[in-house]
C-alpha cells in the first residue's frame, strides 16, 4: 500500500522532506477511507507527525511550504480542528497569497465556525485567481445559502455543475437553493438528477422525500 510503501522509504532516507510528506498524505489519505473513527484518528495523528517531521528537517526545497500548510490544514479539517485549520491555512497564505487551494479551504472552515461574510470573502478571492475554480464556485454558494440568499446560491451551485457535472452533491445543491428559491419546476429536475447518480441508500431516500414534496409544491 502506499503507507507501507512511504514508511519503508522514510527509514531509508529519514532526512528527506519529500519522503516524509508523502507518508503523512498516505495516511492523510487512508484516515478519509476508513470507517472506523478510532483507526482514522490514529492515522490522523500519524499524518500530523510525519508534516511536523517536515518542518523540523532542514528545507532543502522538495515540498513546496504552501503545499505542506495545505496538508497539514486537511487532516486538522478531518479531526475537526476548525481553529487549528483556519491558523494553518492563513499560514500557508503567507508562502503563497493567491493560492485558490488553500483560500477556498479556509473558506470552508471558516463557514464550521459560521463566520459566513469571511467565507465569501475567500471564496471570491479564489474566484479572482481562478475564475472557472469549481469548489470555489459551490463553496461560494454554500456561503450565500448560509446568509439566506438562496438565488445567489443556486447560481454559483449551476456554475460549479457546469465546470464539474459528475459530483452527484453538487445537483442535491442546486436543487435545494432552487427549491427555497420557490422555483419549483427546476429543483425538481435537478432533485431528479442527482437520485440518478447518487448510489447511498440514505442519500437517495432523503432525495426521494425532497422528489415528492417538489411535484405536490408544484400542483
Amino acid at each position: 500500500s502506499h503507507v507501507t510503501l512511504w514508511d519503508n522509504v522514510t527509514k531509508m532516507s529519514p532526512n528527506t522532506s519529500r519522503a516524509h510528506e508523502n507518508y503523512g498524505q498516505a495516511l492523510s489519505t487512508a484516515g478519509s477511507l476508513t470507517r472506523d473513527a478510532a483507526e482514522a484518528k490514529k492515522l490522523y495523528d500519524m499524518a500530523l507527525r510525519e508534516f511536523q517531521t517536515v518542518l523540523s528537517l532542514r528545507d532543502d526545497g522538495s515540498v513546496p511550504m504552501r503545499d505542506l500548510y495545505r496538508e497539514i490544514g486537511v487532516v486538522q479539517f478531518r479531526l475537526n480542528l476548525y481553529d487549528e485549520a483556519i491558523a494553518t491555512w492563513e499560514t500557508g497564505l503567507r508562502h503563497a497569497p493567491n493560492d485558490p487551494s488553500l483560500l477556498n479551504n479556509l473558506s470552508i472552515a471558516l463557514m464550521q465556525k459560521g463566520r459566513f461574510e469571511e467565507a465569501a470573502s475567500h471564496a471570491k478571492t479564489a474566484l479572482s485567481v481562478d475564475p472557472y475554480m469549481p469548489q470555489a464556485l459551490n463553496t461560494l454558494g454554500q456561503a450565500y445559502m448560509a446568509k439566506q440568499d438562496y438565488e445567489k446560491a443556486a447560481e454559483y451551485f449551476l456554475k460549479a455543475i457546469d465546470r464539474e457535472p459528475d459530483i452527484p452533491a453538487r445537483y442535491w445543491n442546486a436543487a435545494i437553493a432552487l427549491s427555497q428559491a420557490k422555483k419549483y419546476e427546476p429543483a425538481l429536475q435537478y432533485a431528479n438528477r442527482y437520485i440518478a447518480m447518487e448510489q447511498d441508500p440514505t442519500a437517495r431516500q432523503r432525495a426521494s422525500g425532497l422528489i415528492e414534496y417538489l411535484k405536490q409544491t408544484k400542483r
